[in-house]
Formats: C-alpha cells, sequence, structure tokens
C-alpha cells in the first residue's frame, strides 16, 4: 500500500507545484494536522523518496527573497501512484486509531486511582478536541469545494472525538470495577 504520507505528499502537489515550505504551508491551512499524523520531517523526507522513485520532479528555482528552492511538481507516475494511494486507503480496513488506544488495551497496570485520574485526563483531552475543532475551519484554501472538503473532514474528527468520549463516559464504571475487583484480589 502507498504510505500515507506519501498520499499527502502528492495529493498536495497534484494541486500545483510547490517547494517544500509551501506545502508544509498547505498542509497547515487545510487543518491537515486535525486527521493526517505528519509532520514537518515527514513531508521532506517523502520529497526525497518520491522523487527518487519518479513520482515527483524537482528543480532549482531562484530565490527572490531568500535562498534558492527547489520546487516539485507531481509526474504522470505521481499521479498513477496518488490514486492507487487514494483508492488502496479508503479500501483498508485498518482500525481508527487515536493516540490513546495502544494505551486503553493495557489499563490493568494501572491502581484503581490512577486509572480513574488517567481516565478523566483523556476525557478532558476529547472534550478540548471536541472545543478545538468547533474553531477550527477550512480557513486558506481558494477554491470553495477544497473549504467544504476540509470542513467536512474536520467534521469527521469532531464526531469521532464526540463517540469516543461517548464510549468512555459509558463505560468508566465497567473499566474501572474490573480493575478495582482485580486489585482486590490481589490484595487479599
Amino acid at each position: 500500500m502507498v504510505p500515507k504520507i506519501d498520499v499527502v505528499v502528492l495529493g498536495l502537489l497534484a494541486e500545483g507545484p510547490a517547494h517544500g515550505y509551501g506545502l508544509v504551508e498547505r498542509f497547515r491551512a487545510r487543518s491537515m494536522d486535525r486527521w493526517v499524523g505528519a509532520g514537518r520531517a515527514s513531508i521532506y523526507q517523502a520529497l526525497v523518496r518520491l522523487e527518487a522513485a519518479g513520482s515527483i520532479a524537482g528543480r532549482a528555482e531562484d530565490g527572490a527573497e531568500g535562498p534558492d528552492r527547489r520546487v516539485f511538481r507531481i509526474t504522470r507516475a505521481g499521479r498513477s501512484r496518488l490514486r492507487a494511494g487514494v483508492r488502496g486507503h479508503l479500501g483498508s480496513q485498518g482500525p481508527y486509531a487515536s493516540e490513546a488506544g495502544a494505551a486503553l488495551g493495557f489499563l490493568g497496570v494501572l491502581s484503581p486511582d490512577d486509572l480513574r485520574g488517567a481516565l478523566g485526563d483523556r476525557e478532558q483531552a476529547l472534550a478540548q478536541l471536541v472545543d478545538t475543532l468547533d474553531g477550527a475551519s477550512g480557513r486558506s484554501p481558494d477554491e470553495e469545494v477544497a473549504a467544504a472538503r476540509t470542513q467536512a473532514l474536520l467534521d469527521r474528527q469532531r464526531a469521532l472525538a464526540e463517540a469516543e468520549l461517548s464510549w468512555l463516559r459509558a463505560h468508566r464504571r465497567l473499566l474501572v470495577r474490573g480493575l478495582e475487583e482485580g486489585h482486590g484480589r490481589a490484595d487479599g
């Protein structure tokens, strides 16, 4: 499968040529950090890898107000790779992942008091994320359709955060009770 970061970089370049910093700015302008786990370094690493693979072509451009830059454009092979990546990722049955997902599987290592605190922290983090997403928008894209798509993806993230928050509130007692009973038997 085409790596997610390759899909992101190729997708941004499909909109038009750009240098690395310009891609980072496009990424930020679309609030993509809210639904794609990628940072500046991974974007630059993908540029190097994609150019070596022939998916993008770069050329040096004189920097009018700063240092020279390398401007990249997507190639025909890159467009084909992008389409394959979009189709592949849309058809994948991967899990809904969050930073907390792996931790939820190992709650038993915490004491009941630590677990209560950790679950409270997660609930607070999710509530703050929902509030942040309420204020986020597809603020920079010039095209109306691109802005609407960005907003739709932010809405998706908000819905996923709200679903996890609802799940956490519904299962909090069960999660803590199981741990308390296990610690009670171990202590007795």
